[in-house]
C-alpha cells in the first residue's frame, strides 16, 4: 500500500492517532516514539494550545473576580475543627451548669442531722467539680455561689465544725453546744458515719 500523502510511495508507518499509511518524508516521531501525520500534529498542537490557554483565561478570570483555588479542608483540619467546638461546647455547659446547679434557694434541714450532712456533702462535691477538685478552706466560701445567704443558713454554718483532710477530703461534724443533735455523725466526701461505730 502506499502513503495516504504520496500514493507513488510506499509506506514506512501508520499514524497513531488516525491510523493512515505514511511515507518516509510525512512520518513525524513524537513524544514516546509514536508517528504521527502532519495533520494529526497540527490537530494535537492545536488542542494542546487551546487547553492551556483556557486554563489560563479560566485562573486570569479567577483572580480577576477574587476566587483562587478552592479550599477544602483535609481530614486533620476537619477533626480538629470539630475537636474544637466540641472542647467549647463542653466548657460553655460547665460554666452554665456551674451557674444554675446550685443557685437556687437552698435552706438547710434543721431537724434531721444526717440529712443537713448529706446536703453540705452534695454541695461540697459540687464546689469540687467547679473547682478543679478543691475543697473550701471554709463553709463561707459557698455562699452565696452554692449555698443560698439567708439568715437560716448563716446560723446553721455556725453549728457545724469543718476541716480539710488530706485521705477524707475534708471532715464535717455537728458541734456539740449546737442546737441540732447529731454531734456523734462526722461527714466525709465519701461517707457519713457515728463516731461510736469506732470508724
Amino acid at each position: 500500500m502506499g502513503c495516504v500523502y504520496h500514493p507513488d510511495r510506499d509506506s514506512v508507518a501508520y499514524c497513531d492517532h488516525c491510523e493512515a499509511e505514511l511515507c518516509e518524508s510525512c512520518t513525524l516521531r513524537v513524544e514516546g516514539g509514536r508517528s504521527v501525520c502532519h495533520r494529526c500534529l497540527l490537530a494535537l498542537s492545536l488542542n494542546d494550545v487551546k487547553s492551556e490557554t483556557t486554563m489560563r483565561e479560566q485562573e486570569e478570570e479567577d483572580q480577576r473576580v477574587g476566587l483562587h483555588k478552592k479550599w477544602r479542608p483535609t481530614y486533620i483540619e476537619s477533626v480538629l475543627t470539630i475537636g474544637l467546638v466540641l472542647v467549647l461546647g463542653l466548657v460553655g455547659l460547665r460554666f452554665y451548669w456551674d451557674r444554675t446547679e446550685l443557685k437556687s434557694a437552698i435552706t438547710l434541714d434543721v431537724t434531721d442531722p444526717v440529712e443537713l450532712l448529706a446536703e453540705f456533702q452534695a454541695i461540697l462535691a459540687h464546689y469540687s467539680v467547679a473547682n478543679g477538685n478543691r475543697y473550701p478552706d471554709s463553709l463561707h466560701e459557698l455562699l452565696p455561689s452554692y449555698l443560698n445567704d439567708a439568715a437560716e443558713n448563716r446560723r446553721m454554718l455556725r453549728y457545724l465544725d469543718y476541716n480539710l483532710n488530706e485521705r477524707e477530703g475534708y471532715l464535717l461534724r455537728i458541734k456539740p453546744e449546737s442546737a441540732i443533735s447529731g454531734e456523734n455523725l462526722i461527714a466525709t466526701a465519701e461517707d457519713i458515719y457515728s463516731v461510736r461505730k469506732g470508724k
